[in-house]
């Protein structure tokens, strides 16, 4: 018997040796290499450092509001340190769920991150919502937050906390506090306040902030919890008069205005704060590389000066403390919310 010709046998795309073969091989040797060519490139991409394209800051409110202003104001800056387009879109509606659920459900790549505000803590608590805040999304970092100022009419005599509480307690039926709807941030403030201070006042909620806002400058309503962008304005022009601010620390934009916590009632919090979440799987790397691009820009004096002008606070955090945060007001809210028999509109 004869010797079979020698030959690579490893695969189409290598040669044979014998020779009737050869036209074969070299329109082999061409497709594999047009493949070979494909794959490489597709490896490159691969192995592209993040962020290679457009990343999507995704604003669960209509442009105009806190959250839209937040999110417009560090997207320029942003882009600039990551080296690739960011662009900001509204997705609204159902008090914020349609856009946290879209972000919930996006790849969890860091093209698409949530810039939200703490309803995304309190609607749980309120309704049925198609994500799960501590499941669906990897917390990036805060960027911010505003102050929800306790004000009232002129009218009331009232020159502090204190002095708010003691005519309350001597004549409940006489007093009532607006807010910006039931189930809003303002209302939990004005709930938790009544809690605290162990008072009674009857909520008188409305359609938005701006009607409560309108009814407190005319004294329908003597006592108001209202955003500090709404309430500073008016109580500059002597219309309103703020008592305190709910934060928990006195605010950076006005550090003449007391807090809650200060007349007695150690711990009250309730601002609002704004983050940036991405989805749940994200890539830990991803989100720390994001937390510190955010965290650069927050610092930035002329992003903290267009957020002051809008009467917000600018900080950051790591994504564990951001967590904690959002585990605490879950906690916190739930409570509140279960205990006041708050319903959402």
């Amino acid at each position: 018997m004869g010797q079979r010709p020698l030959g690579l046998r490893l695969g189409a795309c290598q040669p044979r040796s014998n020779v009737k073969h050869f036209e074969n091989f070299a329109r082999n040797l061409t497709r594999c290499g047009s493949v070979a060519v494909l794959l490489a490139a597709a490896g490159a991409a691969f192995a592209q450092p993040y962020p290679n394209r457009v990343v999507k800051l995704v604003s669960q409110f209509p442009p105009g509001g806190g959250t839209d202003l937040v999110a417009r104001i560090v997207a320029p800056e942003l882009e600039k340190l990551l080296g690739q387009s960011v662009i900001v879109e509204n997705k609204v509606g159902a008090a914020g769920n349609i856009g946290a659920e879209f972000v919930a459900k996006s790849a969890p790549d860091g093209y698409t991150i949530l810039v939200a505000n703490n309803t995304i803590v309190t609607n749980p608590s309120l309704q049925k919502t198609p994500f799960d805040v501590t499941k669906d999304f990897a917390p990036i970092t805060v960027v911010g937050a505003t102050a929800i100022a306790l004000a009232v009419h002129p009218s009331v005599p009232a020159k502090s906390v204190k002095e708010l509480i003691e005519m309350v307690k001597k004549d409940p039926a006489k007093f009532s506090y607006s807010s910006c709807g039931n189930g809003t941030a303002m209302h939990l403030a004005g709930e938790l306040f009544k809690q605290v201070a162990g008072i009674s006042m009857v909520h008188i909620p409305y359609k938005g902030c701006g009607p409560a806002i309108i009814d407190g400058i005319s004294g329908q309503v003597p006592i108001l919890f209202n955003t500090i962008t709404n309430t500073s304005p008016q109580a500059k022009g002597g219309k309103l008069r703020i008592l305190a601010i709910a934060s928990a620390t006195r605010s950076p934009v006005d550090e003449q205005i007391p807090t809650i916590a200060e007349a007695g009632f150690a711990g009250f919090d309730a601002d609002i704060w704004f983050g940036f979440l991405a989805p749940a799987n994200t890539p830990r790397d991803i989100v720390i590389k994001l937390n510190d691009a955010v965290s650069k820009v927050v610092a930035m004096p002329e992003v903290q000066a267009k957020m002051k002008a809008q009467l917000f606070s600018s900080r950051a955090s790591t994504p564990d403390d951001f967590a904690k945060v959002i585990q605490s007001d879950l906690s916190k809210w739930s409570k509140l919310v279960k205990e006041a028999k708050i319903q959402a509109e």
